[in-house]
């Protein structure tokens, strides 16, 4: 869903100490996030490792359709529940991923699709 917001300026989003929802892994985070930053992943460490050995050894057309499969069900409510919990008491923040790529893009689309909230996504991510 490319037509989804997304947010191109960074200096507004730092002058304005806009919250930031990063939906990278929390290793990701812990090695280094944007300081408004609170992590709220689309996948734990296990799910993305396990994630990157099939996008190596299948491509990224199977490392998704994994992806979907281990982010369903319960897991994938509770998910998105803290997503739109963070949402409301956040209302003009933005998402973020690393390289504003397909887990805040998968992220923002189910926040869409549950809610109809257009949460802004950071073009270029961290």
């Amino acid at each position: 869903m490319s037509a989804l917001i997304q947010a191109k300026d960074f200096s507004q989003l730092f002058i304005n100490d806009t919250a930031l929802l990063d939906t990278r892994a929390p290793i990701e985070f812990l090695q280094g996030a944007f300081p408004q930053a609170e992590n709220l992943p689309l996948m734990s460490d296990a799910e993305r490792q396990q994630i990157g050995i099939c996008y190596k050894k299948q491509g990224q057309q199977s490392a998704v359709a994994l992806g979907h499969q281990l982010v369903s069900g319960d897991i994938k409510q509770r998910r998105l529940a803290a997503w739109l919990a963070f949402i409301r008491c956040h209302p003009d923040g933005a998402l973020y991923c690393l390289r504003g790529g397909l887990r805040s893009q998968i992220t923002q689309t189910w926040i869409f699709q549950a809610s109809g909230i257009d949460y802004p996504r950071i073009e270029g991510g961290y």
